[in-house]
C-alpha cells in the first residue's frame, strides 16, 4: 500500500487485520465489538452533532460501530475503549455545552480564580475512544480539521498522540501482529482471554495477564459452524451440511448436541494431521531453518509459513536499518525457546513489510516506542 492511498481505505484494511487478529487469539475481546453501523445511524450522529464526520471514521465505524469492553476494560491500543455512537453523542455534547457556558475542564476540579479557562472543545472534536465503555471523562478524539488524534482529560489536558486515525490503527495492528518488537510501556496481552494492553498496574491482574509474544493461535477450532466445518477433512463437508440444514435452529439442546459432536471430529481430525505432518518432517519444520517440504505437507501449513523457512542470515541481511537489526539480536538473545520458531518467522515478515516505504516507517516506530508513525 502507497502512502497516498486513501485514510479511509487504510482504516478498512488496518481494522480488518486487528479484527482477524482478536477472532483467532482473543475470541472475548472479539465478541465485544459491535455490529458495524449503517450509514443512516452514521448520518443521524452528524445531524445530531451538526458536524461532518470524516470519511476514516465513518469507515471505522462501518466496521464496528463501539464496543462493549470486557471486564470492564477496552482493547484498543493505550486500553483505550471503542465509544458506541450513542456515547460519541453524549461526549460531544457535553463537551459542546462546557464550551458554551465558558465552563473549561479546569472547571470541573476548581479552576484558579481569575485565570482564563482553556478552550474546552471545538465542533470538529469528534470522540471516538474512552477510558473505557463506562468512564467517559477521559479519552480520544480525531480532530476533524487536521485529521491528527488527540487525547483528552476532564482537566482540560490536551495532547496529541498520533498523526492519523490511520496511524493509530497501523500502529496497534502491527503491534499485535509483530508483539516481539514493541519497545514501548504497552504490550499486547491476554487476561481471561480478553486483550489486554500492559502489563497491568495491579499485583492480582498483573499475576494473570500473560504477555502475547506471536504464538500461534488456538489449534483448535471455535465451536462455530463455521470454523467447525473449515476444519473439517474435505469428505466430512457434505455429511456435515446434511445434518447441519436438517437442524431445528430453534431447539437449543440439538443445536449444542451437534456442536459437541462435530467440534469432537474436527479436532480428532486437526489432531491426526498434526501428527501426520510431524512424522513425515521428524520434528518441527522451524527447528533447521532452510528445509525445504513435499507440497503435500506444505499445503498443510498456516498460509503465514508457506514459503521456506529463513535462515538467522537471511532476516539480518533482510532488515533495513542497523537499529532494526539490533533490535532483531537483542530479541534473538532473550526469546523463550518455545517463542523461538514464532519470532523467526515474525522478524521474516517484518523484513519483508519494511520493504514497502509505508510499511519501514511503521516498523521504525515500532521500534523506537514512538506515538506517531512520522
Amino acid at each position: 500500500m502507497t502512502t497516498d492511498t486513501p485514510a479511509d481505505v487504510r482504516v478498512t484494511d488496518a481494522w480488518s487485520q486487528i479484527m482477524e487478529w482478536l477472532a483467532d487469539y482473543t475470541p472475548p475481546s472479539y465478541a465485544a465489538l459491535r455490529l458495524g453501523a449503517h450509514d443512516r445511524d452514521i448520518t443521524a450522529l452528524e445531524e445530531a452533532l451538526a458536524v461532518s464526520v470524516p470519511e476514516e471514521l465513518k469507515a471505522l465505524w462501518r466496521l464496528s460501530a463501539g464496543e462493549n469492553g470486557v471486564n470492564g476494560s477496552g482493547l484498543m491500543l493505550g486500553n483505550w475503549a471503542l465509544m458506541p455512537l450513542d456515547a460519541v453523542i453524549e461526549v460531544h455534547r457535553r463537551q459542546m455545552r462546557l464550551r458554551s457556558s465558558g465552563e473549561g475542564a479546569a472547571g470541573d476540579v476548581g479552576g484558579i480564580e481569575g485565570e482564563e479557562a482553556p478552550a474546552s472543545w471545538k465542533p470538529s472534536w469528534i470522540p471516538f475512544c474512552s477510558r473505557t465503555p463506562e468512564d467517559t471523562a477521559y479519552g480520544l478524539y480525531l480532530d476533524g480539521e487536521t485529521g491528527e488524534v488527540w487525547q483528552w482529560t476532564r482537566f482540560a489536558e490536551r495532547v496529541r498522540k498520533y498523526k492519523s486515525l490511520p496511524a493509530y490503527l497501523e500502529l496497534m495492528a502491527i503491534s499485535l501482529e509483530a508483539p516481539v518488537t514493541g519497545s514501548g510501556p504497552e504490550k499486547p496481552g491476554m487476561l481471561g482471554g480478553a486483550l489486554v494492553w500492559g502489563p497491568p498496574s495491579d499485583e492480582e491482574r498483573r499475576d494473570q495477564w500473560v504477555r502475547h509474544l506471536g504464538q500461534a493461535p488456538p489449534r483448535h477450532p471455535a465451536k462455530t459452524l463455521g470454523a467447525i466445518r473449515e476444519a473439517l477433512p474435505v469428505d466430512d463437508r457434505t455429511e456435515f451440511d446434511d445434518q447441519r440444514d436438517a437442524l431445528d435452529l430453534a431447539d437449543s439442546e440439538a443445536v449444542a448436541a451437534f456442536l459437541d459432536q462435530w467440534w469432537g471430529r474436527a479436532v480428532q481430525a486437526q489432531e491426526e494431521l498434526e501428527d501426520q505432518v510431524a512424522a513425515a518432517l521428524r520434528g518441527n519444520v522451524l527447528v533447521s531453518p532452510g528445509r525445504t517440504l513435499a507440497p503435500e505437507y506444505e499445503a498443510t501449513l498456516a498460509p503465514a509459513i508457506r514459503h521456506r523457512p529463513p535462515s538467522l542470515d537471511d532476516i539480518r541481511s533482510a532488515l533495513r536499518h542497523e537499529s532494526v537489526r539490533a533490535r532483531f539480536n537483542r530479541d534473538l538473545m532473550n526469546a523463550i525457546p518455545p517463542h523461538y520458531p514464532a519470532l523467526l518467522l515474525r522478524w521474516w515478515d517484518l523484513a519483508r513489510l519494511m520493504a514497502d516505504p509505508r510499511g519501514d516507517r511503521a516498523v521504525r516506530a515500532v521500534i523506537k516506542g514512538r506515538d506517531a508513525s512520522d
